[in-house]
């Protein structure tokens, strides 16, 4: 192989490189420290009416044993969703950031509890 070839490899393995850093490492983290404050501090075992004065009205009721909650960011949005057991206390929530930049799309699974 001459020298163009081989530069040009290092080059792309490098940049492959980089571009996996980025979407397994750098924007996870990222999401994680940019979530809005109340969603980070969810409190377990309330009620949904007082679950819904503490994050305010949901964009979805999912099911009448779920709600999700959106809130849309630059390059994507985070993605709340909280279960409800039979008698409407809450019993679990996951946590999601779907990022969103021209072709590539991607879910990230930030909290569950």
């Amino acid at each position: 192989m001459n020298k163009r070839l081989k530069g040009l490899l290092v080059l792309l393995c490098a940049s492959a490189l980089v571009c996996c850093v980025m979407v397994f490492v750098i924007i996870p983290r990222t999401a994680a420290l940019t979530l809005p404050y109340r969603w980070g501090n969810i409190p377990l075992g309330q009620p949904r009416t007082l679950l819904r004065q503490y994050l305010g009205k949901p964009a979805d009721t999912l099911t009448q044993n779920m709600d999700a909650w959106v809130a849309k960011r630059e390059n994507g949005e985070y993605l709340l969703n909280v279960t409800y057991n039979s008698d409407s206390s809450s019993t679990g929530y996951m946590l999601y950031f779907n990022y969103h930049l021209s072709f590539f799309h991607k879910q990230y699974l930030l909290v569950q509890k």
